[in-house]
């Protein structure tokens, strides 16, 4: 039997009894994050920062632009322990096939704990920010023929390579996720007490040496993403593929000279 397929059984096992709970963390979760969007919005367009119809930027260098857009990064930095109380929510499914709607504030507890986790999110983001930046192929393109991107058509030539772009920047984007964020956080999730070093740079070599079960992993639900688009799947997807590949992490580092990464 094909170690994913294992994995895949054992989640569905897991999460018997679960599967509302580790829902409710994603709800808890999202919803959080898609205030903290709205209290950043109402303020650009409150300071006519953008225009309320067409969300255009109005002076991207005026001072409360500015203020407003700095501010709105640290809010969600602040509120970014959340995503990590998701993972922990899997986490303890995957572990102990047991979870709790508090278990998503996880990292709120403590001011120790809570820094730190802030930090390591920061660094992952500025990791995966740098590298996808080198890599984004769309950034390079819209640089260099600006005019293909104000009216964007699949029956044009440059339409159809603007859209071809960002596919393939979309694409590396994602690989980029999983060697320089995926695992970190899986790490994290299953060792909360691990330093901020171990976290994020401990784990680079892991990331690179199970490249290929993480691709694997994330390709044979493939179908079950994709169907995510009408959303109503998602309810069934997400608890799914999050204990999935928390429970592929644990026994991976289980596997590990000393048994982590």
């Amino acid at each position: 039997m094909k170690a994913e397929k294992q994995v895949k059984e054992q989640a569905r096992a897991a999460l018997k009894g679960n599967w509302t709970v580790v829902l409710a963390a994603a709800g808890v979760t999202f919803a959080a994050f898609m205030l903290a969007q709205v209290v950043i919005s109402v303020l650009l367009i409150a300071f006519q920062d953008v225009d309320f119809n067409t969300g255009e930027v109005r002076d991207a260098e005026s001072p409360a632009y500015l203020a407003t857009a700095f501010g709105g990064v640290l809010l969600m930095l602040a509120g970014s322990p959340l995503l990590n109380g998701f993972f922990k929510t899997a986490a303890n499914v995957a572990v102990k096939k047991d979870c709790q709607i508090t278990d998503v504030f996880f990292y709120f507890r403590g001011a120790g704990r809570y820094f730190r986790t802030v930090l390591i999110n920061l660094l992952l983001y500025l990791l995966f920010a740098f590298t996808f930046g080198v890599l984004n192929v769309s950034r390079y393109l819209e640089a260099l023929f600006p005019d293909w991107f104000k009216d964007v058509s699949v029956l044009t030539p440059e339409g159809a390579a603007v859209i071809a772009a960002g596919v393939v920047s979309g694409l590396i984007g994602a690989l980029m996720y999983m060697l320089f964020v995926h695992w970190p956080l899986m790490y994290y999730a299953l060792h909360d007490d691990a330093t901020i070093g171990k976290t994020v740079f401990g784990t680079l070599g892991f990331s690179f040496r199970h490249f290929g079960k993480t691709l694997r992993l994330a390709l044979s639900f493939a179908g079950w993403l994709a169907l995510c688009f009408f959303v109503v799947p998602a309810f069934y997807v997400l608890p799914y593929f999050s204990v999935s590949a928390v429970l592929s992490a644990k026994w991976l580092f289980a596997l590990e000279p000393g048994g982590a990464a």
